[in-house]
This record gives structure tokens, C-alpha cells and sequence, in this order.
């Protein structure tokens, strides 16, 4: 319902590479003349930008979502240098103000679970549920019931998927209708339909949703959760192979995956759980993740719906978009950050392996004892608003 946070974003001040601060705002365009960068940009890079229109619109992903690359399609659509700031990840600049369009919260939540006996029931499903105007609707794979499932629930323990639907109004009548709606037009395409009218009931409708971070926390030492491949987005009709794929790819390499997303979007997370300990894993992971983008080409999707490329993401971006348009966004680079002082490999690729950097298995670069043990902590509690430097 609400999209993703492009929309949202009027305004933004930008700290350019060489100094100078930028003022963007949605439809207004900026003189070229306020900045070098803005020069560099409407002299050397806007031409090629609308000389390859027909290229971009050919090359860019038809999803929901896309937080990979530039978005060059935003730009060509609206005209405004915030399209290409924005999910720029920081190597365009520093973003130091950003003024936000804000919507009032509905008074009114409610919820649904909706089990399904077959991947091939999520498009039919998604559909009939998008009507009644939801603002969540998220996915749980079987790969994910599995991990969390106690066999206290029959329903849960039979479903193939599960879909938890979250829909706000303003009163509590329209709630109520807007709830009905949604449960009668899946009741002959489900296994079943479980509905929460109440604060609680949604609460524990969606408990299930959020067992799983602390079961990925504890894992021992030697099997941990990689965040590998767990950003792809595809178009909604193809949810259902994408996550086949995924779980193929893992079994294939003896890798448990956990699956689970926002499936009104076709957007899906997928949690790698390697062995570390055993030879070979890194290669293993380095084959899945090389699959898995194939797979998200061919699918017509994009490795990154909301997470961005990274370091770890950006030598994958030939493979989705081609050549030419890679070239575009090294492009827009230089125009921005001529030295390469902002996010050096992040969009614009180094020449390392994509998983290179990684933290964990004996490859890893070894860390003091000391910030070793408070990292692993973080990531066992989730306390990742934690500064850097109070682990040393």
C-alpha cells in the first residue's frame, strides 16, 4: 500500500565530493551552475542518459520494486536528480537533511493468515487480497515453517506457505468489511483463513512471523545465517518459481535455506544457512549466489528490491542489466565522485570476488577477540544501532 520510500522523499541536502552542500527537490530541478557535480552531471552524463532511453526502459526490471543500480528509469520518467540520489547507497554523496512526505497513521489494524497448499496458489491468492487495499502482505515459506513450527498448530504444520495480511482503516465498520472481503475472495483457493479483529489476536496471528530471528541467533558456531541472495525481487507471477529455484539451488549444495518476503510486491528474503566449518562452503555459497542471479535475470527481476547491491551485489549488475547501461551508472559515478571517495565498491564494482569480505569461516580476516565476541553478540541480540566504536 504504501510503496517504497522513493515516493515518500520531497526533499533532500546533498554533500558533494568536492564540498559543496546541494539542495534537491522533487519538481524543482536545480540549476547546474549550484554545483560541479550538478555541471558534471547535466554536461557529461544527462545527453547519454536520454540518448539510451529506449535501453533503459528494455534493461530495467518490470517489478514493484528495485533498489539496484541507479534509477535510471526514475530519472528518465521524472526529470528530478533526487530519482538518482535516492538508493544511491551513498556513493553519489552525503546525505545530511531529508524532508519527508508524511501520511496519518489509520487508527484501525486488523489482520489475516491465510494457508496455502501449493507455491502455485500464491499469484491467485496475492491478487484477490491486493483488491481490498492491504498494507502488508508477507510470505512464509515452508522452509521458514519448518524452522519455527512446534507442531502445536496442524494448520501451520500442512501449509505449503503462509500468507499474513495486514489491512488499516480509519473505522473500525470499514475494517471490519474491508477484512470480510479479503478472507471470502481466498476461501475456495486456500487451505484455510484465520482472521484478527482485535489487537491481540493480530498479535498472535503474527507471532509466528517474527520466531524466527531469535532461532536464527542461536545458531552454534558452525552453521551460520548468511543475508547471501536474500534480496531479490520478481515480478509477482513468477514468485512462485523464483522460491523453487532458491530452494533447489540450497538442497543441491547441501545449504538449508529460509524463505520468507513481502509477497504483494514478489519481493522475497532468503536466509543461507551454511556449515562453516566444512571445506568447500565458500565455493558452495559462490555458486548459489552466481545460480540465483541467473535465475533472477531470466525471471525478469532484480537482485535487490529494498537492501541495495553493496559490495556484495555490485559485481552481479552486467548480468541483470547489461553492459551498456553497467557503463551509465559508472558514469553518474564520476560526474558525482571523480576520486572515488564515497562507497569505494559499492554499485561500481571492485575487482574481488563478490563474497570476499565476508565475516565468518576460516578465511574470514581474524578480528581481536574482544570485538569479535561483542560482534557475535550483536548479531545474536540484534543490536545493530550500536556504534562502532564502542567495541573497541
Amino acid at each position: 500500500r504504501y510503496g517504497s520510500v522513493r515516493r515518500w522523499v520531497r526533499a533532500l541536502e546533498l554533500v558533494t565530493a568536492d564540498g559543496e552542500v546541494v539542495h534537491l527537490r522533487r519538481g524543482a530541478p536545480t540549476p547546474p551552475a549550484e554545483a560541479e557535480a550538478l555541471r558534471r552531471f547535466e554536461e557529461d552524463v544527462a545527453p547519454a542518459l536520454r540518448e539510451a532511453a529506449a535501453l533503459v526502459s528494455r534493461r530495467f526490471p518490470r517489478t514493484r520494486k528495485n533498489s539496484s543500480g541507479y534509477a535510471l528509469d526514475a530519472w528518465l520518467a521524472t526529470g528530478d536528480l533526487l530519482d538518482i540520489v535516492i538508493g544511491a547507497e551513498g556513493t553519489l554523496g552525503f546525505v545530511t537533511e531529508i524532508e519527508w512526505l508524511l501520511d496519518p497513521v489509520p487508527m484501525e489494524r486488523a489482520g489475516l493468515r491465510i494457508r496455502l497448499r501449493s507455491l502455485d496458489d500464491i499469484v491467485k491468492v496475492v491478487a484477490a487480497v491486493l483488491a481490498s487495499e492491504p498494507s502488508a502482505v508477507e510470505l512464509l515459506d515452508r522452509t521458514f515453517l519448518d524452522l519455527v513450527r512446534d507442531g502445536s498448530d496442524a494448520g501451520l504444520a500442512a501449509a505449503e506457505a503462509v500468507l499474513l495480511v495486514e489491512i488499516e482503516r480509519s473505522e473500525p465498520a470499514a475494517l471490519e468489511r474491508a477484512v470480510a472481503a479479503a478472507a471470502d475472495s481466498v476461501r475456495d483457493i486456500a487451505a484455510g483463513v484465520d482472521t484478527a479483529l482485535s489487537p491481540a489476536a493480530t498479535e498472535r496471528l503474527w507471532a509466528v512471523r517474527h520466531a524466527a530471528s531469535p532461532i536464527l541467533a542461536g545458531l552454534p558456531e558452525e552453521r551460520r545465517s548468511l543475508q547471501v541472495i536474500e534480496d531479490a525481487c520478481v515480478p509477482v507471477e513468477r514468485m512462485g518459481d523464483y522460491i523453487r529455484a532458491v530452494r533447489r539451488a540450497g538442497t543441491a549444495r547441501g545449504i538449508p535455506v529460509v524463505v520468507f518476503g513481502h509477497a504483494g510486491d514478489g519481493h522475497v528474503h532468503v536466509n543461507l544457512l551454511p556449515e562453516v566449518a566444512r571445506p568447500g562452503w565458500e565455493a558452495d555459497v559462490s555458486s548459489l549466489l552466481d545460480e540465483i542471479t541467473g535465475t533472477v535475470a531470466r525471471l525478469g527481476g532484480t537482485p535487490s528490491g529494498e537492501h541495495g547491491d553493496g559490495r556484495l551485489r555490485a559485481g552481479l549488475l552486467r548480468l541483470i542489466y547489461g553492459d551498456e547501461v553497467v557503463d551509465l551508472f559508472a558514469r553518474i559515478k564520476r560526474a558525482f565522485d571523480p576520486r572515488g571517495i564515497f562507497a569505494p565498491g559499492v554499485i561500481i564494482p571492485s575487482a574481488d570476488p563478490p563474497i570476499s569480505r565476508l565475516k565468518v569461516g576460516a578465511h574470514a580476516l581474524p578480528l581481536p577477540d574482544d570485538i569479535a565476541r561483542a560482534l557475535r553478540d550483536i548479531e545474536r541480540k540484534g543490536g545493530y544501532g550500536r556504534c562502532r566504536l564502542e567495541l573497541a
